[in-house]
């Protein structure tokens, strides 16, 4: 398996294998950031032993059991994602909005027995909508000057390594490197028999532009049930899907005209990643008392039996010479494949304020290095190598508050979510390694036939990139921030 180019969230655009499927893509699936309902965002999801609301579907559901009554909600949740990166001491940023959906469902509530009955079955619930986990939209700029190499020279390096013919470099590296070679950007010395390129030694500003955008969203079938209004029990089926669009933009131009020959290249890359799965999920909910309510949820895996990955590149070059010109494109690759995402389990811990006020941590326990790709045509043992080796074992936690004056509500929240590497990755120690930090804070009415709730996420997470082979250059520290209102409206019937 070729050494991962790109770091943390946005998988390499250098792969010209079939599957090209890395650690990194099962690392951004297998990460979610649950989204739903404002009063859920609002408690910075802080919610899996509150429950009664929608969104707990998708984390522990037996929060549905505590509905007294059925209700509809619907959530919009536009965003604007901005992303600053310093790159060899120069500076670029950019932002990018997005309108959004939430949630949308509905709660069904049953007394079976009525008001008055003896059985320990108080209500049993039925809940169907969808939920958002995670948001792929953002937009990354990546600027500097390189003073020692460049993209050129790495894949002049990596055709010298594997001594590749000049007649097979084409077939070999459709996607990137046989673009190259095509466009005259890496060219072969027979007298020597060696690969060479116009700026070996850099002089070059590097410039890349990264787009991504889609979503991650659950259809979620949750039943639950009261029993003595102390044991609240609940299911969910889900049903994730995956979409997930990349488009890169990476030039080089030369910065004097001591560089012969070479004026400027431009690589362009297109992925398209989707896919449908299912898991299931089980959950309890317990008061000892009525001012403490107790929580423990069990999420199995996320089985995707039907990815699939849509892509394409090519690459255009400048000389000085018109003639040598040229512009090549890449085939479309085109590949299905399997996914497992980890089991997850979270504890819950509420503390209910008379009327006035909810205190709620979740804690939630997730082992990345327990995702695996699948495949009938290809063995991924070294991708999922890399995947046991490279993350581990760690947990997220989730602390919110809302307090009542009336028919109105005050919420607010924190969230963690660690460091998904291992003391033996070569990305742990990293400054920038993924940590993910959230701050909500919200407000709410209530009234007894209707709810509008809305919710201000501020997100801010760090991480490296590299801009091709990181044994050749430096990373590009990316800061991402995410800023998203969400606004929910509900009926209660």
């Amino acid at each position: 398996m070729r050494k991962a180019i790109i770091i943390i969230l946005f998988s390499t655009s250098t792969c010209s294998l079939l599957n090209a499927q890395t650690a990194e893509d099962a690392l951004r699936f297998s990460r979610i950031f649950y989204s739903g309902t404002a009063r859920f965002n609002g408690l910075s999801g802080a919610f899996g032993a509150v429950g009664a609301d929608f969104s707990s579907l998708a984390t522990n559901p037996a929060g549905i059991g505590l509905y007294k009554g059925s209700e509809s909600t619907f959530t919009i949740a536009p965003s604007v994602a901005y992303a600053s990166s310093m790159y060899n001491g120069s500076n670029a940023a950019d932002n990018y909005v997005n309108f959004g959906i939430g949630n949308i469902g509905v709660i069904f509530s049953t007394n079976p027995y009525g008001k008055n009955n003896a059985s320990p079955l108080k209500n049993f619930n039925i809940g169907i909508g969808l939920n958002r986990q995670n948001n792929f939209n953002n937009l990354v700029v990546i600027n500097g000057v390189n003073s020692e190499n460049s993209m050129m020279q790495s894949y002049a390096n990596t055709l010298n390594e594997t001594q590749t013919r000049p007649e097979d470099v084409q077939d070999s590296y459709p996607f990137d490197i046989g673009l190259a070679y095509g466009t005259n950007l890496v060219f072969h010395d027979s007298a020597t028999d060696k690969y060479y390129c116009d700026a070996a030694y850099g002089g070059v500003i590097q410039n890349k532009t990264i787009k991504t955008t889609g979503s991650m969203n659950e259809l979620d079938f949750s039943f639950g049930a009261n029993f003595s209004e102390k044991l609240f029990v609940g299911m969910t089926i889900g049903v994730p899907t995956i979409n997930y669009y990349e488009s890169s933009i990476y030039k080089e131009t030369r910065t004097k005209d001591t560089i012969p020959n070479f004026i400027s290249l431009t690589y362009y890359y297109d992925l398209h990643t989707r896919g449908t799965g299912f898991n299931f999920k089980l959950g309890i909910i317990y008061k000892p008392a009525n001012w403490v309510r107790m929580g423990a949820t069990v999420h199995t895996p996320t089985w995707y039996p039907s990815m699939r990955d849509q892509w394409s590149s090519s690459m255009d070059s400048r000389f000085t010479n018109p003639e040598w010109n040229s512009t090549q494109y890449s085939p479309i690759g085109d590949y299905d494949y399997q996914l497992m995402t980890p089991f997850r389990a979270m504890g819950s811990l509420a503390f209910i304020i008379g009327q006035y006020g909810i205190l709620s941590a979740d804690y939630e326990y997730v082992n990345y290095s327990q995702a695996r790709f699948n495949s009938t045509y290809d063995s991924y043992t070294d991708v999922n190598d890399e995947i046991k080796s490279n993350y581990k074992s760690w947990g997220n936690i989730r602390v919110g508050t809302e307090w009542r004056v009336e028919n109105f509500r005050i919420r607010g929240g924190v969230g963690y979510f660690s460091n998904p590497y291992t003391s033996s990755s070569p990305y742990n120690g990293l400054t920038n390694n993924s940590e993910r930090f959230q701050a909500s804070g919200g407000l709410g009415y209530r009234s007894k036939h209707f709810f509008a709730d809305v919710t201000y996420v501020w997100t801010k997470m760090n991480q490296d990139y590299y801009l091709y082979d990181a044994s050749m250059v430096n990373p590009a520290t990316i800061s991402n921030y995410t800023n998203t209102v969400s606004t929910t409206v509900g009926f209660r019937f």
